[in-house]
């Protein structure tokens, strides 16, 4: 799509260029708002509270924007581009972009894949007549009452282009001087926004690499080895059955997705009963459901076997799709124990990983591996036991590699 000759080529903010942008001769000045910007506006974390708060600046400053949307590039497992949106009607939103965006209706001719890959200003009135080449960005905004839209370049340090987008309902629209004060603005705000864009980007990547737990710890200066403190917690240790055979024959693209189906599924059924992945371990998962207070176990340990059973009724759908396919099924046996660990900062100087220290990791292991012995794929420790109010069966008392002495466990009636 062929775009009109921006008006404003090449206007980026030099410090004489903001000079006279911010002069009082030139209608409504910009200088209140960068002022306010590097020296209040920069503070603020949050990207809705920033653009909220940089709208009502300009209000007072006397210009007037009715939509304006600031997207940038992310790196992130889920997402490519992260967006801010405000609009006088309907406030603030946040907007996600995931992977494989770029390749939409809505990205593809649109304004936006202009600025970020020309790395020019778009500007397009819509007071006038609409074009057949219009995309549909600009039908919308003209449908929503704007008279003019503007797209400008906002360029991190690391060289990656991102935008700001900007409409009016003002008759009129933008006028040039306006133009060049909204370059500017872009500049002003790139800095701004890269900083809140790093954040939100160490916080997504330490969430999915080490979950939120851990990287909450790290980014509250728990970094040092052995950092560390004692938690009491309902334990969770599952383990794929006959995963090394499966090694073997399967294909690795067909390997993997029966691990990742495998994982995804037990992850979802304990993060909706508020528990957390400690570690992948080979093709096993230890996952903690932490107890802030004695008066919690029973809820916790209730809500821990109850995530254990939405588990296998999950793969067992997963299970009944992979048996009609002539796919190899998912396996597993899941042991639950309750104890107290110390949760620390272990490792060499130069390599530190949060890991569970503390035999209720140990002895939850074991009673996974017991679950082979039995052919029981679920069962819990007493302890673990002592603290449901619901009907259970015992299995019996074994003597377990590395334990002390011989455990009783437990596992549901139906099992």
């Amino acid at each position: 799509m062929d775009y009109p000759t921006p008006p404003v080529e090449n206007a980026e903010a030099t410090p004489s260029g903001l000079h006279l942008l911010f002069g009082p001769t030139q209608g409504w000045s910009l200088e209140p708002i960068g002022v306010w910007l590097l020296s209040e506006g920069r503070k603020i974390r949050d990207p809705s509270v920033l653009l909220t708060q940089l709208v009502a600046k300009l209000d007072d400053a006397g210009a007037h924007i009715d939509r304006i949307r600031i997207s940038s590039r992310t790196l992130h497992p889920q997402l490519v581009a992260l967006g801010v949106i405000w609009n006088r009607a309907n406030g603030v939103e946040i907007w996600n972009g995931p992977h494989g965006v770029q390749q939409s209706d809505a990205y593809l001719g649109s304004p936006l894949q202009f600025v970020t890959q020309q790395v020019q200003v778009f500007r397009r009135r819509l007071d006038g007549d609409a074009s057949q080449d219009d995309h549909a960005v600009l039908n919308d905004m003209r449908a929503e009452g704007m008279t003019d839209y503007m797209a400008v370049p906002m360029i991190f340090s690391s060289g990656t282009s991102n935008a700001m987008t900007i409409a009016t309902t003002a008759s009129g629209g933008f006028s040039e001087p306006e133009q060049l004060r909204y370059v500017a603005l872009a500049n002003l705000l790139a800095p701004l926004f890269e900083i809140i864009n790093l954040r939100r980007t160490t916080l997504g990547l330490l969430s999915t690499f080490v979950g939120h737990r851990i990287s909450e710890r790290i980014l509250q200066g728990q970094v040092k080895r052995g950092d560390g403190e004692r938690i009491e917690a309902a334990f969770w240790y599952s383990d794929l059955r006959g995963f090394t055979s499966l090694s073997e024959t399967l294909p690795t693209d067909e390997l993997l997705r029966l691990l990742n189906e495998y994982f995804e599924y037990c992850a979802a059924a304990a993060g909706a009963r508020g528990g957390e992945i400690l570690q992948f371990i080979g093709d096993a998962i230890l996952i903690v459901f932490e107890i802030a207070s004695p008066a919690d176990e029973a809820h916790v340990c209730a809500s821990a076997l109850d995530a254990a059973v939405d588990a296998f009724a999950s793969i067992a759908v997963v299970n009944h799709r992979r048996r009609r396919s002539g796919q190899s099924l998912i396996e597993f046996g899941l042991g639950l124990h309750l104890g107290t660990v110390t949760h620390a900062n272990v490792g060499s100087p130069d390599r530190l990983s949060f890991n569970v220290v503390g035999p209720a990791v140990n002895l939850t292991a074991r009673i996974q591996d017991l679950t082979k012995e039995t052919g029981v794929p679920l069962l819990m420790s007493a302890d673990f036991a002592r603290q449901l109010h619901r009907p259970l069966r015992s299995v019996g008392r074994y003597d377990l590699r590395g334990i002390g002495k011989s455990q009783e466990v437990f596992t549901l009636p139906d099992e």
